[in-house]
């Protein structure tokens, strides 16, 4: 990839992946917690925009240096990172991390669900910091749990939302219109749905956009309707 910054990094710093408590993977946002080897140098707290290189590969991320005042109230230093588009179990290797700007200082929020929705628009602030554009991702639909998930990140969607990307998902080749979306979804005849399936299309493009920025999956068929993206 073609970086759109070519900054060097203000620090940089080795250290051992190991395990933590799994927060973040249980909301789909893992992160890899480091034992690092020289700490007595670490930038002051906060998140910053980071570069991750493993077997000496290059990755892009978020890592956050501090106290955890949402998780626990001891007085432990964190140094963790959310690697972009990557859920591969790394425990034990070891990762260089650089450092480049910082995002924002350490924040208490009310519940966990809050600090991840926090997590991901910092990984939209480093997308564009690195120039990522998010144009082969990967998207899983669970029907019986009714769960959508990109690149193992779980996007949450309104039960209508769900169906209607589903409908469009499980036909990838076929175009629908408006009509016939929402007599599939809806169950009813369309006589007069107004902007009920624009708006619905619109609010799943804005929940995927909040953690994929210029990109969703989506395709509109102007003067007929709408199909999957391939």
């Amino acid at each position: 990839m073609k970086e759109k910054n070519n900054c060097l990094p203000f620090y940089e710093t080795e250290g051992i992946v190991i395990h933590g408590r799994g927060n973040g993977r249980l909301l789909g946002m893992p992160t890899a917690n480091l034992k690092i080897e020289n700490d007595d140098k670490l930038p002051k707290p906060g998140v910053y925009i980071s570069r991750i290189y493993l077997n000496e590969q290059p990755f892009y991320g978020v890592t956050h240096i501090g106290k955890r005042p949402t998780i626990d109230d001891d007085n432990d230093i964190s140094f963790e990172t959310h690697i972009l588009n990557f859920n591969e179990d790394i425990y034990g290797q070891k990762l260089k991390i650089q450092l480049f700007s910082k995002i924002r200082p350490i924040k208490k929020f009310a519940e966990l669900p809050a600090l991840f929705d926090q997590i991901r628009k910092d990984c939209v602030v480093a997308q564009e910091y690195w120039g990522i554009k998010q144009s082969d991702l990967e998207l899983f639909m669970d029907i019986v749990k009714h769960q959508v998930k990109i690149n193992n990140q779980e996007i949450l969607l309104s039960s209508k939302e769900f169906d209607v990307l589903y409908l469009l998902y499980s036909n990838p080749d076929v175009i629908f219109t408006k009509k016939q979306i929402y007599e599939a979804i809806w169950h009813k005849k369309a006589n007069d749905i107004s902007n009920v399936i624009e708006n619905t299309i619109y609010r799943i493009r804005r929940k995927i956009k909040e953690n994929y920025i210029d990109y969703d999956f989506i395709k509109t068929i102007k003067g007929y309707g709408y199909k999957f993206k391939k």
